[in-house]
């Protein structure tokens, strides 16, 4: 099914095409160079070119976009590009940024890749919030708690589907994204102040996936009792590695993760694609 990519993209692949992730269709080859489309969840559409093999001809590869992108009738699509520290694109992964940059793609944001490992110190919980799990609260419950959230986010993806789908919409996006996620039904969780919520952590079977304080919270450290949450959560089921990321910009969440043991793994570029 999956047989014009290598290993171990193939195995990927397949491993996200039973869990409803991806599709055969979805997949597209030319000469060397190689794609595929990816959603986050089953039943939702593809929001980022996943698996991209582009080769060594730049041009053909973004043909390939071109076509790809035109044949799946997309208006929008992401492409990330992972590094280590102290790598950049432009010149280590030179064919891929030039294939981007030719099919219409703009480099619009740059991220931190975080890790905490087992040996650091679990952040403490300062025990200030009481939780609840989402999944048991009402829908509406959640999705007003992330329209609240996202009003002056300073991540980027979140300023994006605001500006143009809305915060509703963007809100309804990440809720289902956020209930599908691999993991415990009761790790996703929203923190109270005595009957107030103050926003929210959401871990999944790898990864601080979401976090988030509302405005009227914000600037008492409540990041820090959410993410100890969250982080001591997915310790204490046996993972030895956490992963996460922000936006390089999003100053306040990049601190707090620093204070909670997590260390600068690597950055990871995300392109853009629009329409319009």
């Amino acid at each position: 099914m999956f047989e014009q990519f290598p290993e171990p993209a193939r195995t990927q692949l397949a491993s996200a095409f039973d869990e409803g992730r991806t599709r055969p269709e979805w997949c597209f080859a030319e000469g060397q160079a190689r794609l595929a489309f990816w959603a986050p969840f089953a039943g939702s559409e593809p929001v980022i070119v996943w698996q991209f093999d582009p080769g060594h001809d730049p041009v053909a590869a973004a043909e390939l976009l071109r076509r790809s992108l035109a044949t799946m009738g997309l208006t929008k699509i992401i492409h990330d590009i992972s590094l280590k520290p102290g790598l950049t694109p432009v010149v280590d992964r030179a064919v891929e940024h030039e294939a981007l940059t030719l099919a219409g793609f703009a480099m619009e944001v740059e991220r931190l890749r975080l890790e905490w490992v087992t040996g650091t110190d679990l952040p403490a919980d300062p025990g200030r919030l009481t939780y609840r799990p989402a999944r048991r609260m009402a829908p509406d419950e959640v999705l007003d708690l992330l329209v609240r959230i996202s009003e002056g986010s300073l991540d980027y993806d979140t300023q994006i589907e605001v500006a143009t789908a809305g915060a509703a919409h963007e809100a309804r996006w990440m809720y289902d994204d956020l209930v599908n996620r691999k993991g415990k039904p009761d790790w996703f969780v929203v923190g109270h102040l005595g009957d107030s919520p103050v926003g929210l952590v959401a871990p999944d079977d790898h990864s601080i996936a979401y976090i988030g304080v509302v405005p009227e919270h914000r600037g008492h450290g409540y990041v820090d009792d959410l993410l100890a949450r969250g982080t001591r959560t997915l310790a204490e089921a046996g993972l030895e590695r956490i992963v996460a990321a922000t936006d390089l910009a999003n100053v306040p969440t990049a601190n707090a993760f620093l204070r909670a043991g997590y260390s600068e793994v690597g950055r990871l570029y995300r392109y853009y694609w629009r329409t319009s």
